[in-house]
């Protein structure tokens, strides 16, 4: 799949068995509770800073599905400094709170938190062959906070325009009639505090897709008729049909959706990934986060070349209504290593106990070592920065 098709569409996405066999040699990825994460950025004692961003009051007085109610796209600069400085983003929290900005509200108003870049100016920036979409972090229900591993950080410059989109939803009241807002958090240090490097992460993603039309299901592959084996290419996805308004095709004639409808009762649906992820190199995954739709078991990413699982997620449902109480989340200094030759397919599993159709998305979005980083220079950052300043486009609001 091309690079350009892969940001459109993590763009207008967002913004999921023990399955296969372990391989010795790489060790699977185990889940983990957000609270048990350490926030240190650095083995050392290193000052996090906070940029916080108070969302516009979003008025909620109707039932919206996921992805169809109130939201709003705000552009977010860490530091003003008449000089580019190198931060290094090492953690993200949003919540749900009322008008005044600190008491908590019910996180099942949440739809979900973004927080983006402009992929084109960034690989400017800092170089590199990676082709980034532009996502940085998405938190939605299950998950309200992220912090990367110890000594892990993803890198930008201070002149670099972040933008956060915010929306909200209603799956339980019909009646409803309340103000509500996010709260986010953004954590970063300086690289001037540092007394040691950290490790430069990268963000990729892996999405679960069903299929509109086409001939088969294999993403961005060859036919199964062609290739005539059904393990060749990974996963194949099921057909389905779109519970939004984005599709796109792979270039080799099928269209897909990455927000499909979920009958009720239960799926089971396998996406080949390998070009979504579009590994640069080999490299080692450091954090998962997973984002989920109510309903959703389990996502699983599996190494279908070694046949091995790199990570297995699973939820615990709202105890009350429909919601997402808990997703579970991976997090490692030492990471699992990922190959760029290998295939890779995403597994995710839905148990619809509603009685309706409702709909979903199944995203792990994966921080990888970016192995080809070198430090840049500031003065070649400043000319960039102003070059582009009146040029620099916001990137798609909403996944």
């Amino acid at each position: 799949m091309r690079a350009t098709t892969t940001a459109l569409l993590l763009s207008a996405l967002l913004g999921c068995d023990r399955g296969a066999p372990r391989a010795e040699s790489t060790p699977s990825a185990t889940p983990v509770s957000a609270a048990t994460t350490g926030a240190s950025a650095s083995p050392r004692a290193v000052p996090v800073r906070e940029h916080e961003v108070l969302a516009p009051v979003f008025h909620v007085d109707r039932l919206y599905p996921s992805m169809k109610g109130p939201q709003e796209t705000l552009e977010v600069r860490l530091v003003e400094t008449n000089k580019p400085e190198l931060l290094w983003i090492v953690g993200f929290e949003a919540v749900m709170v009322e008008t005044d900005g600190t008491t908590p509200a019910s996180q099942e108003w949440m739809c979900h938190s973004n927080l983006d870049l402009e992929p084109t100016l960034h690989g400017r920036l800092f170089g590199g062959t990676k082709r980034l979409s532009g996502r940085l972090f998405t938190l939605s229900q299950g998950q309200s906070r992220i912090d990367l591993p110890p000594g892990t950080g993803l890198p930008v410059w201070s002149g670099e325009a972040l933008s956060l989109n915010a929306q909200v939803l209603n799956l339980n009241h019909p009646k409803a009639s309340v103000d509500v807002r996010h709260r986010v958090t953004i954590r970063y240090v300086r690289d001037a505090d540092l007394a040691e490097p950290l490790r430069p992460l990268f963000p990729a993603a892996a999405y679960g897709l069903k299929l509109l039309r086409g001939k088969d299901g294999v993403f961005g592959g060859e036919s199964r008729a062609q290739d005539g084996a059904d393990h060749a290419h990974g996963g194949s996805c099921l057909p389905g049909r779109n519970a939004g308004m984005n599709e796109f095709d792979d270039g080799k004639g099928r269209a897909f959706t990455g927000h499909w409808v979920v009958a009720p009762g239960h799926e089971e649906n396998r996406t080949r990934v390998t070009e979504i992820m579009n590994l640069p190199f080999d490299t080692t995954l450091h954090y998962v986060a997973v984002h989920l739709h109510p309903f959703a078991e389990r996502l699983e990413l599996v190494d279908t070349t070694t046949g091995t699982s790199i990570f297995r997620a699973t939820t615990r449902q709202a105890a009350k209504g429909i919601g997402l109480d808990h997703v579970d989340h991976y997090t490692s200094p030492t990471g699992v290593p990922l190959a760029k030759g290998h295939e890779f397919e995403l597994v995710s599993v839905y148990e619809n106990t509603s009685g309706n159709e409702q709909d979903s998305m199944a995203v792990m979005n994966l921080y990888l070592h970016d192995v080809e980083f070198t430090r840049p220079d500031a003065r070649a950052a400043a000319a960039v920065l102003e070059a582009d300043r009146p040029t620099v486009e916001r990137p798609a609001g909403a996944m």
